[in-house]
């Protein structure tokens, strides 16, 4: 499973875990209603979201066919948000507002909190190789060469 896959795959199952506390505190609250269009606004926002990694993978796959498939899947994720918030709030099936937090909520979880925490992981890898090499520099095991 490819880097990107993972990322969205454990970043969606920590959003269904905070997801459902959240609905449950949502349920006490306000009701069972509020806190259904909460986990329906929640999980049109996973959906779109792991929809990403379809398409990371298509951008980065090398073939012009794949890649204007990424960007039409990008498109599509933007129009099946639209449709999957738009039409439940205009029927007035779902307490608009809970719905939009949950699926802003998603969002907010994901970029806000998850990714730069998993970047700033990444850095601190690099960093901690940079450290061991410059370790090795200084004890003398790497020596750099250079020839006139």
């Amino acid at each position: 499973m490819s880097a990107h896959w993972l990322l969205a795959l454990r970043c969606a199952a920590w959003v269904v875990v905070l997801a459902v506390v959240a609905a449950v505190a949502i349920f006490f609250v306000y009701g069972g209603t509020h806190a259904g269009a909460f986990l329906y606004g929640a999980g049109a926002g996973l959906v779109s979201f792991v929809s990403m990694a379809i398409t990371v993978s298509w951008l980065t796959r090398g073939s012009k066919v794949w890649q204007g498939m990424g960007v039409a899947s990008f498109v599509a994720r933007y129009g099946f948000a639209m449709v999957a918030l738009a039409v439940p709030a205009y029927l007035g099936l779902w307490p608009a507002v809970a719905m939009l937090a949950g699926f802003a909520g998603v969002y907010l979880a994901e970029n806000v909190v998850f990714l730069p925490l998993i970047a700033l992981r990444m850095l601190g890898t690099k960093g901690e190789a940079k450290e061991r090499e410059a370790d090795h520099l200084m004890s003398g095991k790497l020596e750099r060469r250079a020839e006139v």
